[in-house]
């Protein structure tokens, strides 16, 4: 469509051109006609004035004519040498010249004999363009009007007057004569090339200004595309880098920055209002970072996933792998230096994850290997002790001793389950349940104890949230076990809240469970999730690992989302299942 669009102006230039041609044409031939039927009026007109003047000439000449039989050819030289006249002549009616201007004519036949067989035959003026581009006009010859006797009448009287005096010779001519007179057309045929000339230079210039004019407008186009493509490169360049998962930074040969993408900010943690100061800002803390990158690229162009950390101003270390290339033009000229940050931060908490991973898988089978082996030797203690409590009587001492060891044993088989809970975890049976139920269900459950200890309790729920596929007896374990331990952080008082809402873009559904409690000392947070550690004096350091190998088996992750001295807050995130 864009393209189509693009050939209309073309399109609309060429019918202008060629319909201008065409009005110009069909102007110029009009004109050219119209000079044509003027120039023959105007022709027609001067002719006829000259035989007229011929007739006038003879009439008023007459005594000269009766003085010499030559003063017709005489007179008629003399009107030949007026301007534009090319020759006159007296024929008869069989064509035979009587009189011409050139005397070498005289007494031939007149070449035009089908003009002249016209001319007698309407007794009107004729007038045509001769072989040799003259305008010739015809009349019959009349020096003498006719009276109402006759032309012949008039002309014997005047004959016998003639003879009457004596040896003067009068010429006489037929009856019926004619004269033709040629007119030169020279100014007129010029004045009609100039007019020629002048349209096909018209022609020209409307041709060369309208292919002028489509030059343009095809110049202006491809301006205008290449525009429009570097425009559409430029933003395509710029939201792929500014969309790039890693961090791009260009700096020129002096070391000032000209390009820096979002997931470069992010990772410098630049706070700058203006991109003025955003780049002084970055070009500082590169100017620390980079010290080692661009010692290296002095003596190397390139620089390829060289591990360095990055440290921000609150102390944060951030793991990095930076790759670096120096840009050279085709001159060999120092263009700057282009850098590309990858974070890192993901990939070592995938890999702590793996390696946690590998080492609870360990560390559970050899715990349930050890569990079973203790098992059966619990079950005779545990049956020696019933035998001695129901031996000794109440109030003694060595009942007491039996009551202890039962409660003891049975503390341990509770941990030998867990253990082994741990290590071979049942398999989950999902059923399609809300989430809202499970959540007040163990809010349910804690309830006696969080009022016991002055403790607030919130949950919130987001609205729509989709019925999911899980274990709910598993997933209420799981909430159990960080309301517990939330409770246990809380022992003077203070809130617990439960939050459930959708995760980004609709594919997960999280909850957040945040107590105001005294939060977790940042070394011990990489061993939370290890069994058997923990930081309570009753605790068995299982519930954490338990919680986290059932969220995992429910295709989700358990994190601490943030802690401090104003609390702690455990994350959940399951994947959605569809609505029902």
């Amino acid at each position: 469509m864009r393209r189509k669009q693009l050939y209309i102006p073309i399109i609309t230039i060429l019918a202008t051109i060629l319909t201008l041609l065409v009005l110009l044409g069909i102007s110029t031939m009009r004109n050219l006609h119209r000079d044509r039927m003027r120039m023959e009026e105007s022709l027609l007109r001067d002719g006829l004035i000259v035989l007229k003047s011929l007739e006038a000439s003879f009439r008023s000449g007459m005594q000269g004519f009766m003085e010499g039989g030559n003063n017709i050819q005489r007179l008629i030289s003399q009107v030949s040498d007026l301007t534009d006249i090319r020759f006159v002549a007296l024929v008869d009616a069989k064509g035979t010249i009587i009189a011409h201007s050139d005397d070498a004519m005289v007494g031939t036949t007149y070449p035009e004999t089908q003009r002249l067989k016209n001319l007698i035959a309407q007794e009107e003026p004729q007038w045509w363009f001769a072989t040799d581009g003259s305008f010739v006009v015809a009349k019959r010859f009349q020096p003498l009007r006719p009276s109402p006797m006759g032309m012949g009448g008039t002309h014997g009287a005047m004959h016998s007057m003639m003879g009457g005096a004596g040896n003067v010779y009068l010429p006489r001519l037929p009856d019926k004569t004619y004269a033709i007179v040629g007119l030169d057309t020279a100014l007129f045929a010029q004045a009609r090339k100039d007019d020629i000339r002048h349209a096909i230079l018209m022609g020209l210039i409307l041709f060369v200004l309208g292919f002028a004019s489509l030059y343009f407008i095809v110049l202006v186009q491809n301006y205008s595309i290449v525009n429009r493509t570097l425009d559409t490169m430029t933003t395509y360049a710029t939201n792929v880098v500014e969309h790039m998962p890693d961090g791009l930074i260009s700096v020129d040969a002096d070391g000032g920055i000209v390009t820096v993408n979002n997931r470069a900010r992010e990772i410098f943690g630049l706070k700058a209002g203006t991109i003025a100061d955003e780049r002084r800002e970055l070009q500082e803390k590169l100017r620390t970072f980079a010290r080692p990158l661009f010692k290296s690229l002095r003596k190397e162009r390139t620089i390829l996933e060289r591990k360095v950390a990055y440290t921000r101003d609150g102390g944060e270390s951030i793991p990095l792998s930076v790759s670096a290339a120096k840009l050279i033009s085709d001159a060999g000229e120092d263009l700057g230096t282009v850098f590309i940050l990858r974070d890192l931060r993901e990939i070592k908490e995938l890999e702590e994850r793996v390696s946690r991973s590998e080492r609870l898988a360990a560390l559970g089978s050899l715990a349930a290997g050890v569990a079973h082996e203790i098992r059966n030797p619990l079950s005779s203690i545990k049956g020696f002790a019933q035998f001695f409590l129901k031996k000794n009587p109440p109030e003694s001492t060595d009942h007491k001793y039996s009551e202890v060891m039962i409660q003891e044993v049975e503390r341990l088989d509770r941990v030998i389950s867990n253990l082994l809970d741990y290590a071979k975890p049942k398999e989950p049976v999902k059923e399609k349940t809300s989430f809202a139920d499970i959540i007040h269900r163990s809010i349910a459950l804690i309830k006696d104890d969080a009022q016991s200890k002055k403790v607030e309790l919130a949950v919130e729920i987001e609205e729509g949230i989709p019925p999911v596929q899980v274990d709910s007896d598993q997933i209420t374990q799981v909430l159990l076990n960080i309301e517990l331990n939330g409770l246990d952080a809380l022992p003077q008082g203070g809130r617990l809240a439960v939050r459930c809402f959708m995760g980004q873009q609709g594919k997960s559904i999280i909850i957040e469970i945040e107590d105001t409690g005294h939060g977790i000392l940042a070394k011990e947070l990489p061993r939370i999730f290890d069994p058997f550690y923990t930081t309570k004096k009753t605790g068995t350091g299982l519930g954490l690992a338990i919680a986290h190998r059932i969220v995992e088996n429910h295709g989700g992750t358990l994190a601490v989302k943030g802690t401090g001295k104003s609390g702690t807050t455990f994350r959940i995130a399951l994947p959605r299942i569809l609505r029902s």
